[in-house]
């Protein structure tokens, strides 16, 4: 086992080495492992266990913020140790988690200060969760868009898993930039009651739906907002270095994206959403259509490996709907306000929005 930083030590299964540890003032140890060490040794210390697995997918942010308050709270007390089977890839995830928030430094850096200590190698899904972990300012922010945009990759069917590995590792620069874009209010958009008859059909159709209640697709909060490309380079847009940690962060360029402080937001209106729990059925496909889970109406489409906005921002993953197809409703609107041409949406539930 190594010191990282002053009584924080990264090391492997301990075994039975009590002694040892004690003599370096240890009195916590975290376990990122399959199985908690035995209940008979040990005993004289303060012991977490947080189960993990060194895999890819394996989800680090859903435990991050405990296992780092654990750490924090132990070296209050004295020294810690953070383990896992070989303290190469698990245990050193954490620590240079620790590392980057204490010091607010980048994954880049944080991961030299530790191997600079030992040798380590974290797999590339926790490097990638570590920049995004970095980019949410050093703390897991779950309703902020850099996490929405990860969790609605985590959300793909896994037996896309060429895809998944292409959509879970994006640019630090992406994530930032989506992470900084503006929240909108939680205004609802529900399927249209949808006709194509004449007018006097149209005044008969619209009375028969007042008693039918339209299906709620998703609120703006779900909206997915992205900034116009550089106009004189539409391909490619110089990405600003994050004032955070200049040094550990590489300038690159990406189509559509941009740091500066002069982000200018894509004002087309196109809807573009997150991940809605409710198009699970049609989105086992890397690409395919979407409709109203109550009439089955034709609403948009979708695409997992993204699509372009009308602007030139490529966005993904890309779940598209048709304004033609849906209204949008305020909050405080009594009932049905517009119809369009297409089928009726009879259903009398609601599907809440992800």
């Amino acid at each position: 086992m190594n010191e990282i930083l002053p009584g924080l030590w990264l090391g492997s299964y301990p075994f039975k080495d009590e002694s040892n540890l004690m003599r370096v003032g240890i009195k916590s140890i975290l376990t990122l492992d399959l199985t908690p060490l035995p209940a008979d040794i040990f005993k004289t210390f303060d012991k977490k266990f947080i189960h993990l697995i060194d895999e890819p997918d394996q989800d680090v942010l859903d435990i991050l913020e405990d296992a780092l308050m654990f750490i924090e709270t132990s070296l209050q007390k004295g020294g810690v140790l953070v383990h896992c089977a070989m303290g190469v890839s698990r245990s050193a995830t954490i620590v240079i988690a620790y590392v980057m928030r204490k010091n607010r430094v980048s994954y880049d850096t944080a991961f030299q200060l530790v191997t600079s200590k030992r040798l380590v190698y974290p797999n590339i899904g926790f490097v990638n969760q570590l920049k995004l972990f970095q980019v949410m300012g050093w703390k897991v922010v779950t309703n902020s868009r850099a996490y929405t945009h990860y969790a609605a990759m985590r959300k793909f069917n896994s037996s896309h898993i060429s895809v998944l590995k292409v959509i879970l590792t994006p640019s630090l620069q992406f994530l930032t930039a989506i992470h900084k874009l503006t929240q909108f209010s939680r205004t609802p958009h529900v399927c249209r009651q949808l006709t194509s008859v004449g007018s006097a059909g149209l005044f008969r159709k619209l009375t028969n739906l007042q008693s039918r209640v339209r299906h709620t697709l998703f609120s703006s909060a779900d909206l997915v907002h992205h900034c116009l490309p550089d106009r004189q380079t539409v391909c490619d847009y110089k990405v600003a270095e994050t004032a955070s940690d200049p040094q550990g962060i590489d300038s690159v360029l990406i189509k559509g994206i941009t740091l500066n402080e002069v982000m200018v937001p894509c004002t087309n209106n196109e809807l573009f959403t997150d991940f809605l729990e409710w198009t699970r059925p049609y989105t086992h496909e890397v690409e395919g259509k979407l409709y109203c889970p109550g009439c089955h109406a034709k609403l948009g489409s979708f695409n997992w490996c993204g699509e372009p906005c009308v602007c030139g921002t490529w966005v993904t993953p890309a779940f598209h709907f048709n304004h033609n197809h849906i209204d949008r409703i305020s909050r405080h609107t009594a009932g049905p306000t517009s119809v369009s041409s297409g089928n009726d949406c009879s259903t009398n539930r609601s599907a809440n929005s992800t």
